[in-house]
């Protein structure tokens, strides 16, 4: 279970305000791939707790490290020998190879050079749009949940769904690592 933030000294208001806001919408993320309640309540309260060191980051970053902490606890979680016993049927028919045959070293840079590209449109974008399209992309949270909180309406939270996706194709183009004005 999550426990209350005490007052801690030289941790800001602002971020115990954060993590108190963000534990149900990151349990929810949590849960919606495939972690049980007990756990999303602990894990949640892990990530909290590596986030402390980033306390003086805004609210955007601190969201973006935060899920991304989730998302390698979720893979660490994954590599760890009790959910070995849990293989896929795939994997227990003796297709080990497709199933941990990991990305060769240009498939890695890509990802990693296309994750650096997408970082540098999101911050272009408009701060309330940004926040809408990452409640949305990030911790699949509906436009129905984003509009309540954000207290803004579902039909707000499409537009500026839109207006970020519109801010991302300009910025990324139609393919953002071969994007070099060649038409095909």
């Amino acid at each position: 279970m999550l426990r209350p933030a005490p007052d801690l000294p030289g941790v800001p208001d602002a971020f115990i305000a954060f993590v108190r806001e963000e534990r149900a919408p990151l349990c929810a993320f949590l849960r919606a791939r495939g972690v049980g309640p007990e756990d999303a309540e602990d894990i949640a309260q892990d990530c909290m707790e590596r986030l402390i060191r980033y306390r003086a980051h805004g609210t955007e970053e601190l969201r973006l490290l935060l899920y991304r902490i989730a998302r390698n606890r979720l893979a660490d979680r994954g590599r760890s020998p009790q959910s070995r016993n849990h293989l896929s049927l795939t994997e227990r028919d003796g297709n080990e190879e497709a199933a941990s045959a990991s990305p060769d070293p240009l498939r890695q840079a890509e990802s990693g050079q296309m994750l650096a590209l997408l970082r540098q449109a999101l911050f272009k974008l408009p701060e309330r749009a940004r926040e809408v399209y990452l409640l949305n992309r990030i911790t699949g949270m509906s436009y129905t949940q984003i509009a309540r909180h954000c207290g803004i309406t579902a039909k707000t939270v499409e537009k500026h769904i839109a207006r970020a996706l519109q801010g991302l194709r300009k910025e990324l183009g139609p393919d953002p690592l071969h994007n070099d004005g060649d038409a095909e």
